[in-house]
């Protein structure tokens, strides 16, 4: 013999002796509370008094960021509320947060405001050190370019800090177009003083004699190497 019972009425709704006929009495009678099916001679141990944390758990199979049922909306916004400052302290962003929690920005943002939570912001004296970094760099004639790549920044973010600092960053076209270059092909080489000079014998752009030097490609057959002044770059 077989009950149907009532979790949170605690009250027996059917009895049978099979399971199935059980089965199809809860979708007949469509209970608005969770049921179990549970042999009638096991029934007085298993409505033995039990805190609602433990039934919630042992009966609901709702994700527990989800608010859950009989839940107010301020005990639901405490229990996510904790949960969001364990993550920001481990270094979250809100994007993330909302993915870990499986929430929207709306709860979110209505949980920082009831309970006053801020995600932490980008560290002023960690900019302040990485656009002097930037200066340093660049008195020391390294290109906008190549300091950009060394400090993990764009070449506008460079280029705002020289203007934050009143630095004017020299002209590296000429830097660049004063440089020898070296053209190879059937073993024979000639030698430029430019890339400006050496552009113009190809018939090509600087930008693209550039581009295709770091690149690696040949220019109409030509191998074409850079040269500082002691020789091959």
């Amino acid at each position: 013999m077989y009950v149907l019972v009532g979790v949170k009425s605690r009250q027996v709704i059917a009895e049978s002796d099979y399971r199935s006929e059980l089965n199809r009495e809860r979708i007949n009678k469509q209970p608005n509370e969770p049921t179990m099916i549970i042999p009638k001679d096991k029934l007085e141990q298993s409505l033995k008094p039990e805190s609602v944390e433990e039934l919630r758990d042992k009966y609901y199979a709702v994700d527990y960021w989800q608010r859950q049922l009989d839940e107010t909306t301020k005990a639901y916004h405490a229990r996510v509320a904790v949960k969001v400052r364990q993550l920001i302290e481990q270094g979250y962003k809100r994007n993330d947060v909302m993915a870990e929690l499986g929430i929207n920005t709306g709860l979110l943002s209505n949980v920082q405001t009831e309970y006053g939570i801020l995600f932490k912001k980008r560290s002023t004296s960690t900019v302040a050190e990485r656009r002097k970094k930037m200066i340093e760099l660049l008195k020391s004639g390294m290109p906008k370019q190549d300091v950009a790549k060394a400090v993990g920044r764009s070449v506008d973010a460079v280029q705002e800090a020289a203007k934050l600092y009143g630095f004017k960053i020299p002209r590296q076209r000429s830097h660049y177009y004063d440089i020898p270059h070296r053209l190879i092909k059937n073993g024979e080489s000639i030698e430029f003083e430019s890339a400006k000079k050496t552009a113009e014998f190809l018939s090509v752009s600087t930008y693209k004699l550039k581009y295709d030097i770091d690149n690696g490609r040949e220019i109409k057959g030509y191998k074409v190497i850079r040269l500082d002044k002691q020789g091959v770059k």
